[in-house]
């Protein structure tokens, strides 16, 4: 295995890295890097949904899209973010447990306690700290997750607009009481430094030390990252439609946009938290011009992983 940290907190050329490296490496990899303020949003999210952009603004705070499902989430240089990435053939490396066990094991060398709970996120004393998300191609797969060490919780809870339904559906009475530093549990104090070289020696011990890639790619994947198309998708979301619907499933909250003549879909546009390996554009593109009530049959578990094809059409038809 490789292992690189990366001292840039550029969020889109920490991003670029991650993503040339998923698509042109063989060899296992683990990296360790850090953003400064920035909102990262999964590759289904709506930006202007999730982000309260006047305060990001205000506030110096940078918004960016990854190439995985999931949340939005708030990295500062209290949060550190690990990425994993391997061959897909296993069938063990598709489990989340597979990725954050080595974390877990790093963590209880400092004394803390951790589990992986529900579909993606660690938690410690019943609260969660870290958030994964997972992308497969080509024969490989990319994991990567958030630790909350030191984070601005005040910060975070400004500028990520929390889905009242999704809070509800934890029973929990706002974001900031569901999550936790990291900091605030260890049995002796330490640096954030400190605490990434903990990470470091448990998960990298053996692995060869690698500096960061160079490469023309990394930059045309920079430059599209820091592009407003690819963080606002302008163009996917409608400006007239005419039905909104929304509903949290245990694999994550679906949003669907729908314009419509009379109950014939004309245009769609499906958004949220979950996780999917097909672009959800193709669902989408299938369909257009069904009817939102009846439609042909279809599988949504490729492109929103976890649904069903009675799931979707309840959806569309409510």
């Amino acid at each position: 295995m490789k292992y690189i940290r990366l001292h840039t907190t550029d969020p889109y050329l920490n991003l670029a890295i991650e993503e040339y490296l998923f698509a042109h490496t063989r060899d296992d990899v683990f990296m360790l890097w850090q953003n400064r303020p920035t909102v990262v949003i999964g590759k289904n999210q709506n930006a202007y949904a999730e982000v309260n952009l006047s305060y990001a603004e205000e506030a110096g705070i940078t918004v960016s899209r990854r190439i995985t499902g999931g949340g939005a989430v708030y990295h500062d240089l209290g949060n550190v973010n690990y990425t994993f990435i391997t061959s897909a053939d296993r069938a063990e490396a598709l489990d989340y447990a597979y990725f954050t066990r080595p974390i877990i094991d790093a963590l209880a060398d400092l004394g803390l306690v951790c589990e992986l709970s529900g579909r993606n996120d660690l938690l410690c004393q019943g609260k969660k700290f870290s958030g994964n998300a997972q992308y497969s191609a080509g024969g490989r797969i990319l994991h990567h997750g958030t630790l909350l060490f030191d984070s601005d919780t005040a910060i975070m809870q400004q500028v990520l607009k929390i889905n009242r339904e999704k809070l509800e559906y934890h029973a929990v009475k706002s974001h900031q009481s569901r999550v936790v530093n990291l900091r605030s549990l260890m049995p002796e104090p330490i640096t954030t430094e400190e605490f990434i070289a903990a990470i470091e020696a448990r998960v990298a011990a053996a692995a060869e030390i690698t500096p960061p890639p160079e490469a023309e790619e990394i930059q045309r994947l920079y430059q599209r990252n820091a592009g407003a198309e690819w963080i606002y998708s302008e163009r996917r979301y409608l400006t007239d439609h005419t039905v909104y619907r929304q509903k949290k499933y245990p694999f994550g909250m679906v949003k669907v946009e729908i314009r419509r003549s009379k109950t014939r879909i004309e245009g769609i546009t499906i958004s949220g938290d979950f996780f999917g390996n097909a672009p959800i554009e193709e669902l989408e593109a299938q369909l257009i011009g069904q009817e939102a009530g009846a439609l042909s049959p279809v599988d949504p578990a490729p492109y929103i992983a976890g649904m069903t094809f009675d799931e979707l059409q309840a959806l569309l038809s409510e």
